[in-house]
């Protein structure tokens, strides 16, 4: 014997061993050989078979091709002797079967099948047609009954069914109408100090100049007024005002995974902050008291006028327009509370045979946007039973910082505990020019 066959069969010997400890381990198993212990003994299989080809091409050439038969048949039997109730483990097109048959004929000829057939066998020996046949159990030697695919359970297919969701739409966070400070003028600054102007008084004695009823001489010059021509003198008063510029901010916490696996999830809490800050803004705009960090509202600010609802409350708006015209300002806008705008004061107001004075009840509801030529501007930031009437022209929104989106987990312990803080905040100041340019209807 050469001593490349004799280390081949101290390595077949060896795998061998192999074999037969890891089919003991796979026998022992309650479930079964699963995928991977067949794929293992698969390849253990075709390593012992490669061994043996090469023992007998050597045995052929050396002319003791005898002797390797009867040594691999001592050692066949030592591989499939160990144990009475050894299944011979074969693959067929890739399919592992008891005793090298197929699925259909394990099942076929096992004693069970044969049990469950015999009951609808009739006297000619042929198989009745059965409407309604109940499935037995039926013991497949080398096969062990396994759950049935289903589509409930998230252990089964279940797991792959995913539920139909409507994709997240900002509608969903309810923002309401803001357009106040679209109505203002707009500037940005480059400090946390906005300083403004405020005309605080006007007076206009304009007037035509008399004619001189005595003579002077003055420089030559013959003058007929008795002062000289004098004119009358007008007047206007200001004011430098300086308002602090304000914060105004919220934050939602988040985990780093939404955030990384719902993308949705993030838009969501990035519009609702921005609309939420929006709103925030707009009661800021209106009724701000002006005690920091709060700014200063247009219905704070000392100067405005104020008429009450004289007739109906339409006719309250030509009031409040007077009012303002006679300040020397042209009003734009009027702001009202929803409340009051879809009220018998405004919208639902029907003249004596119910005919709506406003709008066109077949129409839309936001469809009258301008009412004496002003526009209109439903905001729930208005004060109820309150109309603003004004030039918006004159309230001067100073943004420092425009509102922005900020994500940091620098705050308390949430780095730690992968939490993302989501920031939404804008800096900004308020200035009214000229108090006269705005008037409030009350009572209406």
């Amino acid at each position: 014997m050469s001593t490349t066959t004799k280390t081949r069969r101290e390595q077949l010997e060896k795998l061998t061993a192999e074999m037969q400890s890891f089919a003991d381990e796979v026998d022992a198993k309650d479930a079964g050989p699963n995928g991977e212990d067949m794929a293992k003994l698969t390849q253990m299989g075709r390593d012992v078979k490669a061994l043996v080809d090469a023992i007998k091409a050597e045995a052929e050439a050396d002319g003791s091709l005898t002797e390797a038969k009867s040594y691999l048949g001592s050692l066949a039997e030592i591989a499939t002797g160990h144990k009475s109730d050894r299944r011979e483990v074969t693959e067929v097109n890739g399919l592992v079967n008891p005793k090298g048959m197929s699925l259909g004929e394990a099942l076929v000829k096992s004693p069970a099948y044969g049990e469950f057939v015999e009951q609808f066998r009739g006297a000619d020996g042929a198989i009745r047609q059965v409407a309604n046949i109940r499935s037995a159990s039926f013991d497949v030697p080398g096969f062990t009954a396994k759950d049935a695919i289903t589509g409930a359970s998230d252990t089964s297919a279940g797991a792959f069914v995913t539920p139909a969701r409507y994709p997240v739409v900002t509608d969903l966070i309810g923002d309401r109408e803001l357009s106040v400070r679209d109505l203002c003028t707009q500037v940005q600054i480059q400090s946390d100090t906005f300083e403004f102007v405020r005309v605080t008084g006007k007076t206009n004695n304009a007037a035509g100049v008399p004619e001189a009823t005595t003579a002077d001489d003055i420089d030559g010059v013959t003058v007929t007024a008795a002062d000289g021509g004098q004119k009358p003198e007008s007047a206007m008063t200001f004011a430098a005002v300086s308002t602090p510029v304000e914060t105004i901010a919220h934050l939602m916490p988040i985990t780093r995974r939404a955030a990384a696996d719902a993308p949705q999830v993030r838009s969501l809490v990035d519009a609702f902050l921005l609309v939420g800050l929006r709103e925030e803004e707009e009661d800021q705009i209106l009724n701000g008291n002006g005690t920091s960090p709060n700014l200063r509202g247009i219905l704070q600010t000392a100067g405005i006028s104020t008429v009450g609802s004289a007739g109906t409350d339409i006719d309250a708006i030509v009031d409040a327009v007077r009012t303002i015209r006679a300040d020397r300002c042209s009003p734009t806008a009027m702001v009202v509370h929803p409340n009051d705008w879809f009220s018998t004061g405004f919208l639902l107001a029907k003249d004596t045979t119910g005919r709506y004075l406003l709008g066109d009840p077949r129409g839309s509801v936001d469809q009258l946007s301008s009412l004496w030529g002003l526009r209109v501007v439903v905001s729930e930031a208005m004060t109820e039973n309150t109309v603003l009437v004004g030039d918006f022209r004159k309230a001067v929104v100073a943004d420092r910082e425009q509102s922005a989106i900020y994500v940091t987990d620098s705050h308390k312990d949430w780095f730690g505990r992968n939490l993302l803080a989501v920031l939404a905040e804008e800096r900004l100041a308020l200035g009214v020019l000229d108090p006269d340019a705005f008037c409030t209807v009350t009572a209406v």
